[in-house]
């Protein structure tokens, strides 16, 4: 073979390997400017094109935090992400790491845990695109987990958990949690508790990166003002080598850190509670009644129909606002102080129905009780209503807001990296076409599989002078009073 047709030859194989790389590996999604990947290894990559600014944003995502929490292991994910930035292979402590940082050009960077993910994330010049996936590289890759710097971080640690209990929002967050799912209420609270964190060891923390910080547990998203398919070619250049290890979610009897589904009656009976809260008005009170939901883990069909719910009852003219407001036992001011919710996570999902009523003085424990006993009749008024025209409102709402949301190409990734995080991007990319199939009937069957003859958990808010003037009224109907 000649010189000449050698290199030609050499050059064919090369275009080949680029050719399989972009039409085997890419794909355009049902988004605008939105692109997907998956290398060799099962690291997902999904890319944003957006050429208005010269910056790129980059983040990666690792699925767990609050809800691969064991009892035992509560905190350590957080304490985890902390340590992310104290220095790896490329750069050897925090000082490195923020001089690297600098000279990227990062005006702000971070990272968070949150109940289903841990995700790092900053924006660079575009032009440092290259340099700034070697940096994620080396600090998801090979984080150095110095013991020093493990026991500094923990002072850090353990004064945002000490803060959190000096909130009282978060308290009656976290009491609501512990009371909805018992099982493991650690699995809604990614702060942990100061003694799992207090005795933190370099060895945990290595078993969580070799378990969960893996490529085919993990995502980067990339956007801005970059070429789709040149992030992929130095995304698989760049990371291309991470092994691969066992998926962290298989189901194994011998696996004590398994993913449980909790019941759909976490308790015994309803459970009412009264809690005095300084922030609130005497001239007002909140009630809220919880319930446990679907959740994307084990009922992830559900979940749509859960989200038609929580946008009709969020219809300003729609029945649920327009019914709680005339009626005249509740004294709701009017639709706009009628709320209803579902949350949609990977675990331990919720559905919750809440209103805020004048007069709290007359009848407030009463009007609760009241309020709780109704709800499974109007979600099956609704059910028996709903019609073409509400439905095709309702889509019309979820497809502007995707509009709004894709204006940046941060803000259409973090969405996604949502859905990700919660369920998988095919969820994210055929959630409209599901909602859609939401009919009368699978609202009406959800009424009884979530709603009907479950016990919720009933919690109103109220002043605490008015809470001292009527609180006998409370311990006569049985209300749990939480004081903090």
């Amino acid at each position: 073979m000649t010189k000449n047709k050698k290199s030609f030859f050499v050059f064919l194989q090369f275009f080949y390997i680029l050719f399989c790389s972009f039409f085997c590996f890419s794909q355009e999604t049902a988004i605008k400017g939105l692109y997907s990947y998956t290398l060799d290894n099962g690291l997902s990559l999904f890319v944003a094109e957006n050429h208005a600014v010269p910056l790129a944003y980059i983040e990666i995502a690792v699925k767990c935090g609050a809800f691969t929490q064991t009892e035992q292991t509560q905190g350590l994910f957080h304490l985890y992400e902390h340590m992310m930035f104290k220095g790896n292979s490329l750069h050897k402590d925090a000082a490195s790491v923020n001089s690297a940082l600098g000279d990227l050009g990062v005006a702000q960077w971070n990272g968070s845990t949150g109940i289903e993910c841990v995700n790092y994330y900053f924006t660079i010049p575009s032009e440092k695109l290259e340099q700034g996936l070697n940096f994620w590289n080396a600090a998801i890759r090979t984080p150095k987990l110095n013991a020093k710097e493990l026991e500094n971080e923990k002072k850090v640690v353990l004064a945002e958990i000490e803060s959190n209990f000096s909130n009282q929002s978060w308290l009656i967050e976290n009491n609501k949690n512990s009371l909805m799912f018992p099982d493991a209420e650690w699995k809604l609270n990614p702060s942990g508790t100061a003694e799992t964190v207090q005795n933190a060891t370099v060895s945990q923390l290595k078993k969580i990166q070799k378990r969960f910080y893996i490529p085919n547990n993990s995502a980067l998203f990339v956007g801005g003002d970059v070429n789709p398919d040149e992030v992929f070619l130095l995304v698989n250049k760049i990371f291309g080598s991470w092994k691969k290890r066992a998926n962290p979610f298989e189901e194994k009897k011998s696996n004590p850190d398994k993913i449980v589904q909790f019941s759909k009656t976490p308790l015994e009976k309803p459970l009412f509670c009264v809690i005095p809260f300084d922030r609130i008005s005497k001239d007002i009170a909140q009630i809220e009644v919880s319930y446990r939901g679907p959740d994307c883990f084990f009922e992830k069909n559900d979940t749509y129909t859960a989200d038609v719910l929580a946008n009709l009852i969020s219809n300003p003219t729609g029945l649920y606002k327009q019914s709680l407001a005339a009626d005249p036992l509740l004294f709701v001011p009017d639709p706009s102080y009628a709320w209803g919710g579902y949350y949609t996570r990977k675990t331990c999902g919720e559905l919750s129905f809440g209103i805020m009523v004048q007069n709290p003085q007359m009848s407030l424990a009463e009007r609760a009780e009241y309020f709780q006993s109704g709800i499974s009749e109007i979600v099956h008024n609704i059910a028996m209503q709903i019609d073409e025209n509400q439905m095709d409102f309702l889509i019309r709402r979820v497809e502007d807001s995707r509009i709004i949301e894709s204006q940046t190409a941060q803000g259409l990734l973090e969405t996604l990296r949502f859905w990700w995080t919660v369920a998988d991007s095919s969820y994210y990319f055929s959630y409209i076409e599901n909602l859609k199939c939401v009919n009368a009937q699978m609202l009406e069957d959800f009424n009884y599989k979530y709603l009907v003859g479950k016990n919720p958990l009933v919690t109103v808010i109220v002043n605490p002078e008015v809470y001292q003037a009527i609180k006998e009224d409370f311990k006569q109907r049985g209300f749990t009073a939480w004081e903090f």
